[in-house]
């Protein structure tokens, strides 16, 4: 194993002879809302961002083979990456679904939100790590879940809060559900205000937390679908704050400013606050829940290197140092691994407030709780800085997806719609052949465990395993994982099974879908099963049924009476209260005369022949839902 402070220096040299052009520019104040939108202000069409796209790849490839040449090549040490495959979306938004799919989101278009006067869909897809295949599941509700918050909810569905109204970049005020048996979307109730850059946190007793995004004051989602104000919790907070459920039930406030705080979701809320856990604004740094009540925060700010452990089993949080990360990072992130360890990918090492191309951190690093130490790893191909994510997958390996979509970005040539895959060196042998490691097999386990209680893994590697966890499903954008933490279970080895215990205090790990992984004494895990923690918690209930839309013909008037050949104005008016009106049609009889897409519904008919004609209008609402208006009858007279 290479000594990652050696390694540091002489990368970092590496990178400097690799510059050839500029790569930052001047940017928004992205502490603020309102700096927000200006930075993500683009302007460019497809054909610019495929450019883009070919550009990223481009400049990156100098800086990321000096990465990977200031590393060992076996992969048993450094872990490889997989080679870069075009994606349907950007992976700003991505979650992993209790099927073991990834669903991904960006926004409208290819361009800049606020180039677009359609703001009344989300591009979406649902990719299949073990197929690699894209589904498309764009959001078709009538709105954009650009910038929104989210996590799982107990059924394991996917709770959506707040997103973009406009091209003023205005918050939402809408709630989403998406359904991963179906793969469908729908509407959940409206919040008190729109929110934009929110964090959605899971709660113990099946709720969800709602915080910033624009509005202080606090919202909860309950059990029974319905919404509730902490009124009496309002505190300003930053963009995408750091929340995470800690051991004594109320919800722990980690960062990214400097101020450690913990919020009760009882009632009206209330905050208490603490001291102070560094003297870091870890703004666009990351943190990770790598074990009970322990959350690792690190880098951000100005690309800090520094890392801290923060400890919430007591009565008060406690901040101790950890090693630093061999490379200063911002827009980075952290994710956590099948075997309780922390991986960083991506950002930036020059303070760069979203993007700096000649800055990229091209090399992973793994973070070991036992040691506290860094271990440099292998460097990925494309820079992931502004707008990336990284998700892992129940094989064990991480999916490292996205960046680009800003002002600055458009600058500097940075999109990255693609995606890679690292596969961490505890899925190698160690001996310097590069070949896979054979891996620990769960030959059987249970679809549900609850908190309190032993359940058994069959397995027949049972006498060499070293660590059974439970790895909460992640969430993640915007360098923030809303919803992933790491649970070690104890648990005692019999012939080919092992009984493992799930902790009483439900705190430990809120109520939900979990990866189940054991780890052998080599430490390579095994691939995950996907299991329900504590399902007798009250399911969140089904969402409400589609409702058809409403349609009336306005013109021409029941009665009206024309002379052939004759051209008819027809208009109607139609609405839909849970979705959008995707198509209105007029009809002559059975007929189709006409048809319209767009609010104001009108179209014009062309008659020849005299006659007596019963028109009507027909519309059809975003989820297929069909309404015939009233008809009127008129009347078309032979010219004399």
């Amino acid at each position: 194993m290479r000594d990652s402070s050696r390694l540091a220096p002489a990368l970092l040299l590496l990178l400097s002879l690799a510059l050839v052009a500029p790569g930052t520019a001047l940017a928004h104040d992205v502490s603020t809302a309102a700096g927000h939108r200006a930075e993500d202000n683009v302007l460019h069409d497809a054909a610019i961002e495929a450019n883009l796209d070919k550009a990223t790849r481009h400049s990156s490839a100098v800086l990321s083979r000096a990465a990977t040449a200031a590393v060992a090549a076996d992969p048993g040490q450094a872990g490889q990456w997989g080679s870069v495959v075009n994606w349907p979306v950007v992976g700003i938004h991505v979650a992993l679904l209790p099927n073991g799919k990834v669903l991904a989101w960006d926004s409208v278009g290819d361009g800049a939100t606020e180039s677009f006067p359609d703001q009344t869909f989300t591009r979406a897809t649902v990719y299949d790590p073990a197929t690699g295949t894209q589904t498309p599941v764009n959001v078709d509700t009538g709105y954009n879940i650009f910038c929104s918050g989210f996590a799982h909810l107990t059924d394991g569905s996917l709770f959506i809060a707040g997103g973009n109204k406009d091209q003023q970049l205005n918050g939402i005020v809408k709630t989403h559900l998406f359904n991963p048996v179906t793969n469908t979307w729908s509407l959940g109730p409206d919040m008190a205000a729109g929110r934009w850059y929110p964090s959605v946190t899971p709660l113990t007793n099946g709720e969800m937390l709602i915080t910033e995004g624009g509005p202080d004051m606090p919202e909860v989602r309950r059990t029974d679908g319905s919404l509730r104000a902490l009124s009496s919790a309002s505190l300003n907070l930053p963009l995408y704050p750091w929340m995470d459920v800690a051991p004594d039930g109320r919800v722990f406030y980690s960062g990214p400013d400097t101020t450690l705080r913990k919020l009760d979701t009882a009632g009206g809320g209330s905050w208490q606050t603490y001291g102070q856990r560094d003297a870091i604004n870890r703004s666009y740094g990351s943190h990770a829940v790598f074990n009970v009540g322990k959350t690792l925060v690190a880098g951000g700010g100005s690309s800090s290197n520094d890392a801290r452990v923060i400890d919430t089993n007591g009565t008060t949080p406690q901040v101790s140092a950890t090693s630093p990360m061999a490379f200063g990072r911002r827009q980075h992130n952290l994710t956590l691994l099948a075997d309780g360890s922390v991986l960083a990918t991506g950002g930036n090492s020059t303070g760069a407030s979203l993007i700096d191309m000649n800055g990229g951190v091209y090399n992973a690093e793994r973070w070991d709780p036992a040691t506290g130490q860094w271990t440099t790893l292998a460097a990925q191909a494309v820079t992931r800085q502004y707008h990336s994510t990284a998700l892992l997958l129940p094989d064990g390996r991480v999916l490292s997806a996205g960046g680009g979509i800003c002002g600055t970005c458009d600058q500097v040539g940075y999109l990255a719609k693609n995606a890679e895959i690292f596969t961490p060196p505890y899925l190698f042998k160690h001996d310097g052949s590069g070949q896979l490691a054979p891996r620990p097999q769960i030959a059987a386990a249970p679809d549900t465990v609850s908190h309190g209680t032993s359940f058994q893994i069959g397995t027949p590697d049972a006498a060499s395993i070293a660590r059974v966890g439970l790895l909460r499903l992640g969430s993640q954008t915007h360098s923030v994982e809303m919803e992933a933490r790491y649970l070690p279970l104890s648990f005692t080895v019999g012939s080919g099974t092992l009984t493992a215990t799930v902790p009483a205090n439900m705190n430990t790990a809120v109520p939900g879908y979990y990866m189940l992984f054991i780890v052998d004494a080599n430490g390579v895990p095994s691939v995950a099963k996907i299991l329900m923690l504590d399902a007798s918690t009250p399911p969140p209930p089904p969402p409400p049924s589609n409702q058809p839309p409403t349609v009336s013909l306005t013109s021409p008037a029941s009665g009206a009476s024309f002379t052939s050949p004759a051209k008819i104005a027809m208009a109607a008016n139609a609405a839909d209260a849970d979705g959008r009106v995707s198509l209105v049609e007029f009809f002559s009889g059975a007929t189709k005369v006409g048809d319209d897409a767009t609010a104001p519904y009108s179209s014009q008919w062309n008659v020849g022949a005299a006659g007596t004609y019963t028109l009507t209008a027909r519309a059809t609402d975003n989820a297929g839902a069909v309404t015939t208006s009233t008809s009127v009858t008129v009347t078309v007279k032979k010219k004399r």
